[in-house]
């Protein structure tokens, strides 16, 4: 008997110490046993993450840093308005030795302008995630719910702010009235016609008026250069005529 007792005591203590085993394993592959090797960070977008997926890549300034763990609608997530709840909600997770000494800094980077954007890769159709710390980073936008993880504000790529101006710039051309616009500067041009040939016309008119001034004007410009030759010769004629009156006495 107590053969057996001894027996059933080491099988008993074996499977306790299997239980904790495997319940130790599923703790630390849940996460809870590595939690402080990861980072967890969240990011909202407005548009599309078409080709964007779970496992996509979040890379820092073109280096791996992590990956996405979770697309989801911020409605799912939070409880929200009408407005914020079809907001794209990203969960993002980085291995702390992936980043190193970003690790404790990644407040500090969101607060001088870390940004998120969803960014295409080639021709492939997938997407990614590029972190980048913006010289002029926009302003992020207001959210109505407190975010269980860092949170990571978004940023629109180079293609989708060029599609935005191209769209603007669209937009006001269409609002132009351009049949209006070619009108007026049909006007303007032949306004502009008609004064000219009023003025070629003047001028014609006035030719010979124009000839008789130039011709005195020329004369005159004679005169006076043959008065300073003059004066320069004989300065006296400033103080005395040409020829100088007779004397009294003489006469």
């Amino acid at each position: 008997m107590a053969s057996n007792h001894a027996s059933y005591t080491t099988i008993g203590l074996t499977v306790v110490l299997g239980i904790a085993a495997i319940t130790a394993t599923l703790v630390y592959i849940g996460g809870a046993g590595g939690a402080d090797r990861f980072l967890f960070a969240e990011t909202y977008y407005d548009r599309s993450v078409s080709g964007l997926s779970v496992g996509s890549a979040v890379n820092f300034r073109g280096v791996k840093v992590g990956e996405v763990k979770e697309i989801n609608f911020v409605g799912n997530k939070y409880d929200t308005g009408d407005d914020d709840a079809h907001r794209i909600y990203i969960l993002m997770a980085f291995r702390c030795d992936n980043l190193g000494q970003y690790a404790g800094k990644a407040k500090r980077l969101v607060e001088r302008g870390l940004r998120a954007t969803v960014t295409a890769s080639g021709v492939t159709g997938l997407s990614r995630i590029e972190l980048d710390v913006l010289k002029v980073a926009p302003k992020p936008p207001s959210i109505s719910w407190q975010p269980k993880n860092l949170y990571i504000p978004p940023a629109p790529s180079l293609l989708s702010s060029f599609s935005d101006s191209a769209t603007k710039v669209m937009n006001q051309i269409n609002k132009m009235d351009l049949d209006a616009a070619w009108s007026n500067i049909h006007v303007a041009v032949e306004s502009v016609s008609r004064a000219t040939e009023c003025a070629m016309t003047t001028l014609e008119a006035r030719q010979a008026d124009f000839a008789r001034i130039i011709e005195n004007i020329a004369e005159t410009s004679e005169s006076l250069r043959e008065l300073a030759a003059e004066l320069k010769r004989n300065p006296s004629l400033l103080l005395r005529e040409r020829v100088a009156a007779p004397l009294d006495e003489t006469r």
